[in-house]
This record gives structure tokens, sequence and C-alpha cells, in this order.
């Protein structure tokens, strides 16, 4: 029984999850912030005692990919 149970454990500690391909999909339609279109929606969070959250996306600039916050949203304080 201890047999059973030691190969059991080894068999599943050994066995790999399978790689998965992934794709960085570009959407040509989201457009990011502006400057102070960030500040403007940072300080409107405050303003209502919320705290800000930005939302970032990926886009390619001269043919590497960078971040670029394309939303801000308001959420409750945590203290």
């Amino acid at each position: 029984m201890k047999y059973a149970l030691l190969l059991l454990v080894l068999v599943g500690c050994a066995s790999e999850p399978k790689m998965v391909e992934q794709q960085l999909i570009m959407d040509k339609q989201i457009q990011s912030m502006g400057r102070s279109e960030i500040i403007d929606a940072v300080k409107q969070c405050e303003t209502s005692g919320l705290r800000a959250i930005t939302i970032y996306g990926k886009r390619k600039i001269n043919g590497y990919t960078a971040e670029t916050i394309v939303d801000v949203t308001c959420a409750p304080r945590y203290y």
C-alpha cells in the first residue's frame, strides 16, 4: 500500500502540464488616453473619495510592445 501511494505521488509530480502557445492580439480600435485625460480622471476619482484604478493595454511602438493606459476606473478606498 505504501509503495502504491509513493508511486502515485511520484507520477503525479513528474507529469507536466502541456504548454499552450499564446498570441498577443493587437486591437487597432483601442485608443490610449492622453496625459491630461488621465490626470482629470484621477482627480475626479479622488474628489469623489474613491481611488483610481488604471487599465493598461499593449501597443506596438517601433517594433516593441509598450503598455499604455486605456481607461481609468474609480473603486472604493481600502484602509
